[in-house]
């Protein structure tokens, strides 16, 4: 066995099951190549040796991940790393004989049934059927059924190729939104792949993000044909009469009525919903269960320019036609998408070779690839993208074919961040999922506690023209402020920087900025001092649009997400997540870059014009708002931050929470011509200069606005 396809394996095995970002896996695996680990046996015994190079829980979370040894061989694949479980069976990344790595689905040879149940028989059938349509398809847009058989245990398994990257859901969610040509060209490639489905006369069912599969090489891949149905009048119906299957964030109307005679216009209605999450990052509808399912049967079409103005008409038509509630008012076959989705990205001058002038900000990790539970109660807020089965009562022109989309796809995913974003007025930022690593206790994120629907409406920020109410040449201008308490006793402390990088250390001088100890001083006063003097800079990289950790040679040593920083070397911190620093492995940080929310404001009524381009602040174009710092296992209710732009602080809700959270209450503060902006938090209003003394409510707590110092650290 190659050794770079097991470190893949296992570190791909970690980034889809959240135990790592997509940054934190690519460092592991360099970190697992320069052991010289060269076997399953050899990654196990160093795993429990956890010779410190790692943290101990990420460790144990990784050997988790690892088959036992005993595991039996499914034929001639080695099974490697576990990728997930469901009510039909286990997902693995496994070697192939070749030496490549693929994935392998498997159906449970013991299923659990009553007597007298057909559910076992409906699985194996299903299985079956899902092998043999998979490897009928043979598609370039298509995941590859590459071979099946029956473990000698009598397991059943089918052996798909392995999409590097992810899947499309964790591409729109890592870059809150795709631009208007990656999104055609992207569901261009999947309604490629659906046209030779109705060809042989399927409907898949169950089209979302989390099924269409995005390669480094911008190649996308339709899977996971497991409740697909042939359209043929001789037709086995294995879903049961009245049953509902299918993912209702994406479902037809007629699906979601369960009607039995569903056509490839179903299929078609799920690529528009698709197309519209892709560009706005979020659903047409959303609620609980039942709502969406009744909204997608009789709701008005959402306008996606109401949250991406610059959308073109042509796309919005586009999303227009495969959304009506008529199947007979939708186009009629995906030949007829297709024309218009190629028609689309020429109108945008896109072909291959090109790249697109403007994009959306944008690691790729979910776990849908796995089976689901043929049926399943749903009682909870819709906030994941299920495939469920469950018991409920109750035209285009034809147009030049693209031939070479994923061309465009690669290009203009290699584009990556630009400055410049077509984001409404209003604020239309989705925040990212929280990443709990596993090297900390998920209790312990006070950011985590954050819902997202909150989230978003603390993030109405960065509206062009909204004046500053009051002298603004009274605003605090320098880079290092604190947001102190008001109330003796009260231990709430918020440290806000201004600057492109901050170093941290145990120095309380020139050049650490920010002083890292440990809380009561007196208590830890021996334990700190294995943090060096200084220790580590935070930085942020305006081309990669990014914040990097860069160690300083620090004599105990700088972790990562459980990983150890090489003395002196940097590593990019993920956005929209929770990255863990500790430094000498004794005073521990959540660091969480957040995501430029708001267009960059030229103009600021009531404030001087700003002169050339700043580096910092409202008016400028850096691809990040912030940067924020807690302390959730040390004195949770002090934070920092590093201000690019703006930022809410406050309860839960707010992008930075303050530990010890009494209310909902936040702040918005923001920096603009070398000033410090507040505001109260999730209103469009005036801003107000942030003086000396100015008083403000965050999270319940009385805090009060002064130039920092040193002995707020104390």
């Amino acid at each position: 066995m190659d050794q770079a396809v097991l470190f893949t394996a296992v570190t791909e095995a970690a980034r889809k099951r959240r135990i790592l970002g997509a940054g934190a896996a690519t460092r592991l695996a360099g970190h697992l190549a320069q052991k010289g680990l060269s076997s399953l046996t050899d990654l196990r015994r160093w795993l429990a040796l956890a010779d410190g190079s790692i943290s101990t829980p990420l460790a144990s979370r990784l050997t988790e991940l690892l088959p036992k040894e005993d595991e039996l061989p499914y034929g001639p694949y080695v099974p490697l790393a576990h990728l997930a479980d469901g009510g039909m069976g286990t997902v693995w990344l496994a070697c192939s004989p070749k030496n490549e790595l693929v994935v392998v689905k498997t159906l449970k040879s013991n299923l659990t049934v009553q007597p007298g149940s057909t559910t076992a028989t409906e699985f194996m059938r299903r299985f079956d059927r899902e092998t043999k349509i998979t490897m009928q398809l043979d598609h370039p847009s298509v995941v590859r059924c590459l071979d099946s058989g029956v473990r000698t245990d009598g397991t059943a398994f089918m052996v798909l190729e392995y999409v590097d990257s992810g899947d499309l859901k964790e591409l729109v969610d890592s870059r809150a939104g795709l631009s208007e040509g990656l999104a055609l060209a992207i569901v261009y490639q999947a309604v490629d792949a659906l046209q030779e489905a109705h060809r042989i006369r399927l409907v898949h069912r169950d089209i979302k993000p989390a099924n269409i599969f995005v390669s480094s090489n911008g190649q996308a891949k339709l899977a996971d044909f497991g409740i697909a149905r042939s359209t043929e009048d001789s037709r086995t119906m294995l879903t049961m009469q009245g049953a509902l299957v299918g993912s209702p964030l994406y479902m037809s109307p007629e699906q979601v009525l369960s009607d039995p005679n569903l056509d490839i216009r179903s299929d078609i209605y799920a690529m528009g919903c698709v197309l519209y999450y892709c560009i706005a990052a979020q659903a047409p509808y959303d609620g609980r269960i039942q709502e969406v399912l009744h909204k997608h049967c009789t709701a008005t079409i959402p306008d996606v320019r109401k949250l991406r103005p610059k959308i073109s008409e042509r796309t919005h038509q586009i999303i227009v036609g495969c959304l009506q509630k008529e199947r007979d008012k939708r186009y009629r076959d995906p030949g007829h998408l297709l024309g218009d989705l190629a028609d689309a990205l020429v109108r945008l001058g896109l072909n291959p070779g090109q790249i697109e002038e403007e994009t959306r900000p944008g690691d790729l990790s979910d776990n849908e690839s796995g089976f689901k539970p043929a049926v399943v109660t749903i009682t909870q807020d819709l906030n994941i993208e299920a495939t469920i089965a469950a018991d409920l009562s109750g035209e285009g022109t034809m147009a030049t074919r693209i031939e070479e989309p994923q061309t465009i796809v690669a290009n203009l995913l290699a584009e990556g961040f630009m400055t410049e974003v077509g984001f409404a007025p209003s604020g239309d930022s989705k925040p990212q999922r929280t990443a709990i690593d596993a090297h900390a206790p998920a209790a312990a994120s006070s950011s985590a506690a954050a819902s997202s629907d909150t989230a978003v409406t603390m993030a109405a920020v960065g509206v062009p023209g909204t004046p500053v109410d009051g002298d603004f040449a009274k605003a605090l201008a320098d880079d290092f402020i604190v947001l102190a308490p008001a109330v003796a006793g009260d231990g709430a402390q918020v440290m806000l920087f201004a600057k492109p990088a901050i170093t941290l250390g145990k120095l309380r001088e020139s050049p650490v900025d920010l002083v890292v100890r440990n809380y009561p001083v007196e208590q830890h006063k021996d334990s700190i001092t294995r943090v060096s003097r200084q220790h580590v800079t935070l930085r942020y990289r305006p081309v990669e649009g990014t914040i990097e950790a860069e160690d300083l040679g620090a004599a105990n040593g700088t972790m990562l997400d459980g990983i150890q920083l090489n003395k002196g070397s940097a590593a990019a911190l993920e956005s929209g997540r929770d990255n863990i620093l500790v430094l000498g492995g004794v005073a521990v940080l959540w660091i969480k870059p957040i995501k430029r929310a708001s267009p960059v404001v030229r103009d600021l009524p009531n404030a001087p014009p700003t002169q050339g381009q700043p580096d910092l602040g409202l008016d400028a174009p850096c691809n990040l708002d912030a940067l924020v710092m807690s302390r959730p296992e040390n004195r949770s209710e002090m934070a920092y931050a590093l201000v690019l732009r703006r930022l809410t602080i406050g309860g839960p809700g707010a992008e930075l929470v303050c530990g010890g959270a009494r209310t909902h209450a936040a702040i918005e503060v923001a920096r603009y011509g070398g000033r410090w902006l507040w505001r109260v938090a999730g209103q469009v209003q005036s801003w107000r200069p942030l003086c000396a003394g100015t008083e403000v409510d965050v999270a319940g707590h009385r805090l009060v606005a002064q130039v920092g110092a040193f002995s707020h650290f104390d």
